[in-house]
């Protein structure tokens, strides 16, 4: 029997799985490629704590698993994309009459400063929490199911 390879890619949007789709399928050839749209920037929101994102993708695994009839030991990989807007940026969010937050090269706008402001120093601190040295070598540890 062939024992299944399988890379979980976790990304926000449908227009990030068909920006790098092609390519990481490409890249991972000789695995399956199995993509999950989370539908939001898990760590932008204010509620979650570094264990709930863990959480959140070991649940969006979870849920592929058992789409697909995977075992955990099937899983190779498990990357999950997050973007960055705003988490490692500090006094360049400007007050403007907009809707959503807007970026520029050397600035941000917003129509509330105050909130966009808490908004990245929380996801900066839930990236460098999620991504240390420590945190990120006990990764692995996780998905051992």
């Amino acid at each position: 029997m062939i024992e299944k390879r399988v890379v979980a890619v976790i990304v926000e949007g449908q227009s990030d799985e068909n920006a790098i789709g092609g390519i990481l399928k490409e890249y991972f050839a000789s695995e399956e490629v199995q993509f999950a749209v989370v539908h939001g920037d898990i760590t932008s929101d204010e509620a979650n704590t570094v264990d709930d994102v863990v959480k959140k993708v070991e649940e969006t695994v979870d849920g592929i698993r058992g789409k697909y009839g995977y075992k955990w030991t099937d899983f190779v990989q498990v990357i999950h994309i997050a973007d960055t807007d705003g988490a490692f940026t500090k006094d360049c969010v400007v007050e403007a009459d907009t809707r959503d937050i807007l970026y520029y090269e050397d600035h941000m706008e917003s129509s509330n400063v105050d909130a966009t402001n808490r908004r990245n120093a929380h996801k900066s601190e839930i990236m460098f929490k999620l991504y240390s040295t420590e945190r990120h070598s006990n990764m692995h540890l996780i998905f051992e199911k």
